[in-house]
């Protein structure tokens, strides 16, 4: 067993996340932001990464190396078989060459078990999966999460029933629900705000919008009454809304911190780097839209309520979308 050596394996993105966030601030805090280095498909560079692992030439005496993906890259990223197998077969000749001091932290999803590296991770590196947490679990952490709202156990249930176990997701909206309450002085969470608030929806609903968001704001007006004649269902196309600028406003927040690599986000959204790759190109637009993006979803929700609040009429919804819709600048 190597002891500074580190292997994870999830079904639950958010708990790996979790536990990387704790160990880089550990880290960084102690040693400084320079001793740290994220490697992924999208940002590899092979001399760098061994800088990292093995400390050649750094001013850092200690680092912490995370690898994301390896061995399971494949040639629609750019790499070839044989770069890889050729870093793979130079880290297990020199395994046992990294400083006591140095970490180093390969992590996988879905790691091809008949690997080398796998095989060798197995034998020799200390193993954490983060599996996807049960039923009794997620209640306890949902009501942690909202301790200043009354929730019931069977509007409880039914939250986890809409909006599934994968954390990123529950919490995306539980963040939405306590800016619903908080925005109109709710203290209690009913099984009608959930069906209101709480919405289920694809990828390709959410990015057939997000393509025209900036680019065309006709046909996202155009898309947004195919919608309304396809599903004659407003709470189902404010879901779609909730969730498009939900997503650009995560995007933005990464960039900020300076996050804009799309595996990286991929991983924290649940949405498959494919389908980030034409939106991440709109980090530009995000940004200059930021006060638009955050005031138009709040705008939604405050629309939404007036409507089943009877304080607007139904229809007010088509005007008032195309309105925040037609703000965005090109």
């Amino acid at each position: 067993m190597i002891k500074n050596l580190y292997f994870f394996t999830w079904d639950e993105e958010y708990l790996l996340d979790q536990e990387l966030y704790r160990r880089v601030s550990n880290f960084t805090q102690k040693f400084g932001n320079d001793s740290v280095s994220f490697f992924h498909v999208e940002n590899w560079d092979e001399w760098k990464a061994k800088q990292s692992i093995y400390g050649w030439g750094l001013f850092s005496t200690k680092t912490l190396t995370v690898i994301d993906g390896l061995p399971t890259w494949t040639d629609r990223f750019g790499f070839t078989i044989s770069q890889v197998e050729n870093f793979i077969d130079e880290f297990l000749k020199k395994k046992w060459e990294i400083p006591a001091e140095n970490l180093l932290v390969f992590a996988n999803s879905k790691p091809d078990k008949r690997s080398r590296l796998y095989k060798f991770l197995k034998d020799n590196a200390n193993i954490k999966e983060f599996k996807t947490m049960d039923n009794a679990w997620l209640k306890v952490y949902i009501k942690q999460e909202l301790w200043n709202l009354k929730i019931s156990d069977s509007v409880l249930q039914k939250f986890i029933q809409k909006v599934w176990v994968e954390l990123y997701r529950i919490n995306s909206e539980i963040d939405k629900l306590k800016y619903y309450c908080e925005y109109n002085s709710l203290s209690e969470i009913t099984e009608n705000l959930v069906d209101e608030v709480v919405f289920w929806l694809v990828d390709s609903q959410v990015f057939e919008l997000l393509n025209y968001l900036f680019k065309d704001k006709l046909n996202a007006m155009n898309f947004l009454q195919k919608m309304q004649d396809q599903w004659l269902n407003r709470n189902a196309i404010s879901g779609v809304l909730y969730w498009s600028l939900r997503l650009y406003i995560t995007v933005y927040h990464f960039a900020k911190n300076g996050i804009t690599d799309l595996k990286t986000i991929a991983n924290k959204t649940w949405i498959n780097s494919y389908s980030l790759h034409q939106n991440v190109k709109n980090i530009d637009l995000i940004q200059s839209n930021w006060t638009r993006l955050e005031n138009m979803y709040k705008e939604l929700i405050d629309l939404d309520f007036k409507i089943k609040s009877g304080k607007a009429e139904e229809e007010s919804f088509w005007l008032e979308t195309k309105k925040l819709i037609n703000s965005f600048k090109l």
